[in-house]
């Protein structure tokens, strides 16, 4: 399926979304990556019960079946596929496009973190992985959406507290997700002028089902706990307001700006 070649006349959350507040996206049109696990499903939950109409994506659709529902079926559209094959990204745009014929966000918040390795034994294979899937995918996703969106339109990324506080054992990790907030200023910059804002929100450690391990070891929990300033790990809910004002009207004048939600990790 080849990608989509003229940008769909798609305008931002509509006027009703406006006149009921930044917290209603009254079908508003989104894209959410990343969406079966972790922060990926709690926004695509909030977004929902804000109004949304939603695109899903994960690696496989069997993997989106929980959140479809919770979502909404009447409102919520399976798009499965990997963001790190051309491809396929062309191919749930052009998904997108025909079910609605265009976007007014993307919540680009697939990545992975599949080693944990010191430098000298990180492999070249397991390099190009986290590369292609955090890097290479994240472009691919932005670009694609772009196509479809129209001025008023917002794009959110993820990068992570470790794009500026390093952390041992992570340097494919740590490295793609700087290069995340780099492209997505640099993005910012290229669509301005088409009214696409672009922005990253950079999270530490939160609450959810992918931070299961780290939270039932009592060492590595409070080993945490220590560098957070507020003292507690992140719950889904103090993430998932900064995503409904990033892709609603409130954010209308922010764009390639950075925002770590982590307690204070990076301020420490």
């Amino acid at each position: 399926m080849t990608s989509v070649s003229e940008p769909a006349p798609a305008p931002s959350v509509n006027d009703a979304s406006r006149a009921a507040g930044a917290s209603d996206l009254g079908g508003a049109r989104i894209w959410v990556t990343g969406a079966s696990r972790g922060l990926g499903r709690a926004i695509a939950v909030d977004l929902s019960r804000a109004g949304a109409k939603l695109a899903l994506t994960a690696r496989t659709e069997g993997a989106l079946d929980g959140v479809h529902d919770e979502c909404g079926a009447d409102r919520a559209l399976r798009v499965a596929g990997s963001v790190a094959d051309a491809a396929e990204v062309a191919a749930i745009t052009e998904t997108i496009r025909q079910r609605w014929g265009g976007l007014d966000a993307l919540v680009h918040c697939a990545g992975i973190s599949p080693t944990f390795d010191r430098g000298d034994d990180l492999t070249p294979a397991a390099w190009r992985e986290i590369v292609e899937v955090n890097l290479t995918g994240t472009f691919l996703v932005c670009q694609a959406a772009a196509t479809l969106m129209g001025t008023g339109a917002s794009i959110v990324t993820v990068s992570s507290v470790h794009a500026r506080s390093a952390g041992r054992r992570l340097a494919a990790y740590s490295a793609t997700k700087g290069g995340v907030e780099a492209l997505t200023r640099s993005l910012a910059l290229d669509w301005a002028q088409r009214g696409i804002r672009v922005n990253c929100i950079a999270p530490g450690y939160f609450e959810t089902d992918m931070t299961n391990d780290l939270r039932n070891s009592e060492y590595q929990r409070n080993r945490l706990l220590a560098r957070i300033p507020l003292g507690t790990l992140g719950q889904p809910s103090q993430i998932v307001d900064v995503v409904r004002l990033l892709v609603g009207p409130g954010s209308s004048y922010i764009t390639g700006s950075v925002i770590a939600i982590d307690g204070g990790w990076t301020a420490a």
